[in-house]
């Protein structure tokens, strides 16, 4: 068995380290890399994947095992299942997997048996390949979870309560329902993700009954690499534009929101309250930047800091931080009293976080966004806006939209679709 070697997160040098048992290794370039092709090639539906702009983790035979749903019980359970692992001789275990919104209820986690892991994927096509594939499967009936008139009542009804209560931001959420009239192609769709999500984090969770969790989030979580921490966090948004004008005067505007920038401000806050115990220093920048995906622009900030103690693992700080007010809101219990009593359904893995750890403690974590829920006929796309005062109830239902047009357009699907 060759073992996995520890990975330089903070290097750009991709380091390749493969354990197999006997499947055929993909074709890697002399730099060490895969590409879009390799990957999906190498996919199959019960596989976790995992692709961040410093490593490509593909695992097809995982261990699946049932998490305590507490996040000590989970944390202490995953210590056990890698100390096992390293007794049976797997010196380079890594645990894979996602854990949803509600941090009480059940992990999916489990340990990586065979699998590979290289550096960032390469991400240019071959000589007169294109990575961009259409899906042939037409949408043959499409539901929006709760309508937008049902959800802009929603957020009226977020409003009042930031005029009743101690309450600064909730997030609220929607789901897009889509019937297919075929088999969805997960590959295709893995396919067309990988190729938008440059800078992103594109993931695919293997479920029960031959689901898939699939896929491209902009936001990391956090990632440690010995006692090194790194997060980037995203809270506050806008639409991009075709017309590069345009685009650009909406980057501009972002920046200069009010609404968004105290959005973004009570994420740092809550985030740097919950890192500094844990951290013996903690760099956090003054001001957010501007970071864009394929859909929209978002305020971005940067946080670093070196661990007090290095037994604490990404697992314990990917707890420590979950739900951010980024997916959650502000104050935590009462943000998620909100959404327990004012969305309509069960959110499951979506805004909870993906990812993997070594038995170092290293790994890497994203928040699990811009993503679907896929079965053979069926997706169910998620997404959600940050409410706080002076939210515009339609506003915040033409974000939920355009969140949803990363999955859709992976689909095909978009712009003949919409979740109006």
């Amino acid at each position: 068995m060759i073992k996995w070697h520890a990975l330089k997160m903070f290097s750009a040098i991709p380091i390749v380290s493969i354990f197999s048992s006997g499947a055929p290794h993909a074709v890697l370039d002399s730099a060490g890399q895969l590409d879009i092709p390799d990957v999906v090639r190498r996919y199959r539906n019960d596989a976790f994947v995992f692709a961040s702009p410093i490593a490509t983790l593909i695992a097809p035979d995982v261990v699946w095992c049932a998490v305590d749903s507490a996040a000590t019980g989970c944390a202490a359970q995953v210590r056990a299942m890698l100390a096992q692992a390293l007794a049976d001789g797997m010196q380079d275990a890594v645990v894979v997997g996602a854990v949803p919104f509600d941090a009480k209820a059940s992990a999916r986690l489990g340990l990586s048996r065979d699998g590979l892991r290289v550096g960032g994927l390469k991400r240019a096509p071959r000589a007169g390949q294109s990575c961009l594939s259409v899906q042939r499967t037409q949408v043959a009936a499409s539901t929006p979870v709760p309508a937008p008139a049902d959800y802009e009542a929603q957020v009226i009804a977020a409003l009042h309560r930031f005029e009743t209560t101690a309450l600064d931001k909730v997030v609220l959420a929607r789901t897009l329902r889509l019937e297919l009239d075929g088999p969805l192609d997960l590959h295709r769709l893995l396919a067309n993700l990988l190729a938008r999500n440059v800078h992103g984090y594109t993931y695919a969770v293997p479920l029960a009954h031959d689901a898939v969790f699939l896929g491209a989030t902009p936001e990391l979580l956090v990632r440690r690499a010995g006692n090194r921490v790194m997060l980037n966090p995203l809270a506050g948004s806008a639409a991009r534009c075709l017309d590069p004008d345009e685009d650009q005067h909406a980057a501009r505007t972002l920046m200069a929101s009010g609404k968004d920038l105290h959005e973004h401000a009570i994420m740092i806050d809550a985030i740097a309250q919950a890192l500094r115990p844990l951290c013996r220093t903690l760099q956090v920048p003054s001001q957010p930047s501007l970071t864009a995906t394929d859909a929209l622009w978002h305020l971005s900030t940067t946080i670093e800091g070196e661990l007090a103690d290095p037994a604490t693992t990404s697992l314990d700080l990917a707890y420590a931080l979950h739900p951010t007010p980024a997916v959650g809101g502000y104050p935590t219990t009462l943000a998620q009293n909100a959404i327990a009593e004012l969305e309509s359904f069960d959110r499951g893995l979506f805004a909870g976080f993906v990812g993997w750890m070594d038995a170092t403690g290293d790994g890497e974590w994203a928040v699990s966004l811009r993503c679907a829920l896929c079965e053979p006929h069926q997706a169910t796309l998620y997404a959600g806006a940050g409410i706080v005062p002076g939210s515009i109830p339609a506003a915040e239902t033409a974000e939920t939209q355009t969140k949803f047009r990363t999955m859709l357009n992976a689909l095909g699907l978009e712009p003949a679709l919409s979740a109006d």
